[in-house]
Formats: C-alpha cells, structure tokens, sequence
C-alpha cells in the first residue's frame, strides 16, 4: 500500500479503504495518528500544481471516511452483543479520534493557502497602495490564499530583477510582477516557471515566459480618450508632448504610442513638440521636467501624462508659474490627489483605472488558476465583470474620466 497526501487529505492507493474494514480498526487508527501527530514526512506531500485536484480528493475522502464510521458504528453494536457493553466503548472512543482526526486535518489544510506575491513597479505611491489593499481583500474574503507584496521604492529595473530572483527562491505558488523593463526580466521569468511557480505580469502582456497577463485598460480606448481630453482643453492646433514613467515600461509606452496615433489620424496640426519623457513615476521629477519642457518650447499648448503622479507634478508646475491659461495638463492621477487640481484649473483631464478593483480581480485570476480552473473559463469578475482571453492575456475595462464632481465617488 501507498501512502499519499494533497493539502491535509490522506489518500491510499493501491487498495481501497474499505479494506480496512477487513483489516480491522487498528489499520484506521494508525492512519489518524499519523493524522494528528502531523507526521508530515512520512504522510504530507505539497505540490501546488495539482491543488484543484487534491480537493476532489479531499471530498471522496470524506465521503468514505463518513461511511466508515457508519461501519464503525455498526460494528460497535456486533461487539457489544458479544463482548459486552463494557469493552464496545472502545469503539466509541475510537469514533471519537477519529473526527479529532477530521479537526486536525481541517486545520492543516487551513495553513496550506496558496502563497502569491505580488511586485509592483514600486512601492510607497497611492496607485499600488491601493492595489495592495484590493489584492489582500480579496485574499482575506475568499480565503486559501495569503498575498505579499514586495518592492523597491523607486522603479529602478535592476532593483525589482533582484526582488524577482528573491522571491522566487522562496518557492511561492504564485508571483505576479508588473515590469519596469519586460525585457529584462523574460530570463528570471523563466527560472520561476522551470521551478514550478504560476509567473503571472500586470502590464506586460508582451512577456513570452508568463502563465498570464492582466491588463485592465483597453489600449486604444486609453489613446482616444486622452487626446480628446487634450484637444477638449486647447483645440485642434498646436504642440503637445508626452511623458511616461520610463520608456521600458511597456503599458505605458503602448498607450501613449495610442495617444500620438489618435492624435495623427484626426489632428494632424496637433504637433508633437519633442520625443517622449520620462518622469511620470515621481511627482518631483514631473515637475521639473514640466518646466523645462515649457522653458524649451514656446508653442507647447498641453502635456499628456501616462503614470499616476505625473499629471500632480505637471499640475504643481502649472500652479506655481501661473500659466493655467497656457498649459494642459491631461493626467491619468487618483481621483483624491487630482481633485483639487481640477477644481483651480492647474489640470484640465484626468483619466483614470480603479486600482482598488484591480487589484481584486487580480487576486481572483491568481486563485482562479491555481485552483485548476483553465484561463478561459474566466470570464467573469468580481469587481470589473466581464473580462475576456487573448492568447495568455486577460483583459478588461476599468478606465474611467475623473471630474471635480465624481471624483470623491471613486473612495481613494
């Protein structure tokens, strides 16, 4: 007989357990206190890949143990006739240990959630703060799941490689990684998957050594709705520019690639002034790269800004020097941080996704998968609805304008 067991259900093969029944009750009872004593080395194997599985066999399981201890029961009552009632409540005792053994294994399988961590392009910035908050919800509300969040504190590529390599050698079951340089990170990506980890991307769906990619802004509609907003506040002329958190950061890049193609279908006398600019991941460094930008082109009219604390940088720049009437700023900023720039009219648009949200949705594709359950089976979500599959990408649409009258409706 072989002895086998997936996240705190203890499976036999070779031989049925009903044949225990044959074999008597000490059989059962040695399988409890290995149970109880949690003789892991002998009793426990975890492999995560086949959690899904192991909980169907947790169920049968518990349907035959069930139906031996109606057995149990059964056989009680033929000891008692012969043996006399005195020793037939052995077999009530051993009824007994057997459901400490159910309680044991129920709390054995409670401390095997499923381990994800999570890498944020950085740390310490409202956008992922809020997506930490979302991703641990859900966690915390589903269960079988514990979510930790780890990063650097400025999107430096070469830092979050090094966080990737450290994580994956603690062996979690899942990593989700939002890339500041996809590129770099394809071969550590590839380590995690060799060792059997679910490698998942937030804004990196052109990465090839993924299980899958989350991507909660449709691309195009981020591109017209920014240059509309643009062309809304200082017409169909002028010079524009366009900055990003970096230039490998490759979601930002596609939607402001989407921003300057809308602009050069329908407004060709909409200029762009200069090449991309980075600085969109640090409000201090949106700031002055705000001014120097105004400083070197006269005809600038607008800036659009891709990264939540560009447009608050570009908007305190636009405040201090007074030049509300010659500069817009069209951001893609939290709601509670952009608000009182759209009410003096420092920036004139904002767009944003709700984080919050996202991060919950992306908790549920994590859970989702490691449960079993195959990618395009998704296609509903908990907090943004429908969500669709192209190739290892999951998509859906959380982008939305933010207003001086909706902005406190958004809660962060």
């Amino acid at each position: 007989m072989e002895f086998s067991l997936c996240d705190g259900a203890f499976l036999i093969s070779g031989e049925s357990f009903a044949h225990w029944k044959v074999k008597g009750a000490a059989g059962i009872v040695f399988i409890l206190t290995g149970i109880q004593t949690g003789n892991r080395g002998n009793f426990f194997t975890r492999e995560s890949s086949k959690k899904g599985e192991c909980l169907g066999k947790v169920n049968r399981f518990m349907v035959v143990l069930v139906d031996n201890m109606l057995w149990l029961n059964n056989f009680k009552f033929s000891i008692r006739r012969r043996i006399g009632m005195k020793k037939g409540m052995g077999v009530v005792v051993l009824i007994g240990l057997m459901m400490v053994g159910i309680s044991g294994m129920a709390s054995i399988a409670s401390a095997e959630d499923f381990e994800m961590v999570y890498i944020p392009k950085l740390v310490g910035i409202p956008w992922f703060n809020e997506q930490e908050k979302g991703l641990k919800d859900y966690a915390e509300e589903a269960g079988g799941l514990k979510v930790t969040v780890v990063g650097a504190p400025d999107p430096d590529p070469a830092s979050q490689a090094r966080i990737l390599e450290d994580a994956i050698a603690k062996k979690p079951d899942c990593i989700m990684v939002v890339p500041n340089d996809t590129a770099s990170l394809e071969p550590i990506m590839k380590k995690g998957m060799d060792a059997g980890i679910l490698m998942m991307a937030q804004e990196g769906m052109s990465m090839q050594n993924m299980a899958a990619d989350v991507e909660f802004m449709i691309i195009d509609g981020v591109g017209k709705s920014m240059a509309d907003g643009l062309i809304k506040a200082v017409g169909p002329k002028g010079g524009y520019a366009m900055m990003v958190g970096s230039l490998t950061v490759e979601m930002h890049n596609l939607w402001a690639d989407a921003v300057e193609k809308y602009l050069a279908e329908n407004y060709p006398d909409m200029k762009q002034v200069t090449s991309r600019v980075e600085g969109s991941e640090s409000v201090e460094k949106a700031h002055d790269k705000t001014l120097e930008l105004v400083k070197a082109y006269p005809e600038l009219s607008g800036i659009v800004y891709i990264g939540s604390l560009g447009g608050i940088g570009g908007a305190q720049a636009v405040e201090e020097k007074g030049i509300e009437d010659k500069l817009a700023v069209i951001a893609m900023s939290l709601p509670s941080q952009a608000k009182p720039y759209l009410e003096d009219g420092s920036m004139k648009a904002c767009f944003i996704g709700h984080p919050y949200k996202i991060g919950k949705d992306s908790a549920y594709i994590a859970k989702q998968l490691l449960d079993g359950v195959k990618p395009d089976e998704i296609t509903e979500l908990p907090e943004s609805g429908e969500v669709t599959l192209d190739g290892k990408v999951f998509l859906f649409d959380s982008f939305r304008e933010v207003t001086v009258e909706n902005a406190d409706s958004f809660g962060f």
